[in-house]
């Protein structure tokens, strides 16, 4: 069976499950968890009552059909996927709730509901992971979501016509791009594996419907769950990494500082090119150096001398890459709303120039914009950046003209 419910793994009904009754024979089911809710008619009554008593105790799908040869199954895909039965070992970082809608949703707003019927292979689904449990800094991170959905050009990126781009000198004729959000993860529960299986479940979802993930922070630990996803398929692919620091901590405890040990240890990570890195660190006396031939390091000074585009032409271009930007690649003198500001890093003008031609040269798998914290002012510089970069992705594979001195008259 497909469509979000796995046969053999055995399900429950959600433990807290609303039970609406809108006449003597229909009601309603809400899983507040989830913020979703089926409405179940006179003729399909009797059938959901069925589907609630069979699952009162964790069953397979496949025992549940065995006992009812009749039943129909798209029923059952019915209640999987709006959270009315989950599985049972997903249950323990469902049970405070998985995903909730944004008031600002980037392109169209989607349901986990509305997959895998809305899914279109190649867009870009929106989700944001408003947390900082994984950050050291001086934390924030939780906003970053909220805030950059602010500040998002909301018109461009929705609606359908011609799209002029002064900075790069671009027109994009009727530009329509493929843009849907499903919200943010829900936070609650006060642990990042927990958090981190939400994401994983959502991405792994996402991709594999052919769609690409884009993820916004939170802080830069949630990355470990989207490479995590993109390993488990098994597929060869490359990691591109904006970032002030390295991440490559030795430590085997998750945070934010250590979110790229398993792409270094996976065999399907082929690539590790890593842009922006500077200051000084000091590393712990009980870790051992090793060789890393797939990494590639640009500093920020190295960049801004044309090396980063020099290494971005020179990759190969046969695999898809995961694109991750920590907003403190940028110099901290423009971009302050970050838990880590280190200054000396990319000037905003190098920062767009790059991440367009990752998203114009090379398939994207998937990006993620990370560490935007809430502002300490009416104007979040970092999250306006980060905006204008996931812009940057979100158009790269459309095709434009050359900008002309042409005017739009009505």
């Amino acid at each position: 069976m497909e469509d979000g419910l796995r046969p053999k793994a055995k399900h429950v009904v959600w433990p807290n499950l609303v039970r609406v009754q809108r006449t003597e024979e229909l009601f309603s089911l809400y899983n507040p968890g989830h913020g979703t809710s089926i409405d179940v008619e006179e003729e399909s009554s009797s059938l959901v009552e069925a589907v609630l008593a069979g699952f009162a105790t964790p069953t397979t799908a496949a025992a549940f059909l065995r006992e009812r040869p009749e039943f129909p199954s798209e029923l059952l895909v019915l209640m999987a996927r709006s959270g009315m039965i989950v599985e049972l070992e997903e249950l323990p970082f469902l049970e405070h709730g998985f995903l909730r809608p944004t008031p600002s949703p980037l392109g169209a707003a989607w349901s986990w509901s509305d997959l895998p019927e809305a899914a279109d292979p190649g867009t870009w689904v929106v989700v944001g992971v408003p947390v900082d449990m994984g950050s050291a800094g001086r934390g924030g991170a939780r906003h970053g979501p909220s805030e950059i959905r602010k500040v998002v050009n909301g018109a461009l990126l929705t609606g359908e016509g011609d799209v002029v781009d002064y900075e790069l000198e671009r027109f994009y004729p009727a530009l329509a791009p493929k843009l849907a959000d499903l919200g943010d993860v829900e936070p609650d529960g006060g642990r990042m594996d927990h958090v981190g299986a939400r994401l994983a479940k959502v991405v792994r979802e996402v991709l594999g419907h052919g769609m690409r993930p884009l993820v916004l922070g939170g802080d830069h630990t949630l990355t470990h769950y989207v490479l995590a996803e993109a390993i488990a398929r098994g597929e060869r692919f490359g990691v591109i990494h904006f970032d002030a620091h390295a991440d490559l901590g030795p430590s085997r405890t998750l945070s934010h500082a250590n979110v790229f040990r398993a792409a270094v240890e996976s065999p399907c990570v082929d690539r590790i090119v890593q842009i922006g890195l500077r200051g000084i660190e000091r590393v712990t006396p009980f870790a051992t150096r090793v060789s890393c031939p797939k990494r590639s390091v640009i500093s920020a000074r190295q960049a801004h001398k044309g090396m980063a585009l020099s290494m971005l032409e020179n990759l190969p271009k046969g695999m898809p890459y995961y694109l991750s930007f920590d907003i403190d690649c940028v110099d901290a003198a423009i971009a302050r709303e970050t838990g880590t500001p280190l200054f000396g890093g990319l000037s905003v003008e190098l920062a767009v120039e790059l991440v367009d031609y990752v998203a114009r040269n090379f398939t994207l798998l998937g990006a993620d914009f990370v560490e935007v914290s809430g502002p300490p002012s009416a104007l979040n510089a970092a999250a306006t950046i980060a905006a204008s970069l996931l812009t940057r992705c979100v158009l790269g594979e459309s095709p434009f003209e050359q900008l002309s001195s042409d005017v739009h008259v009505i």
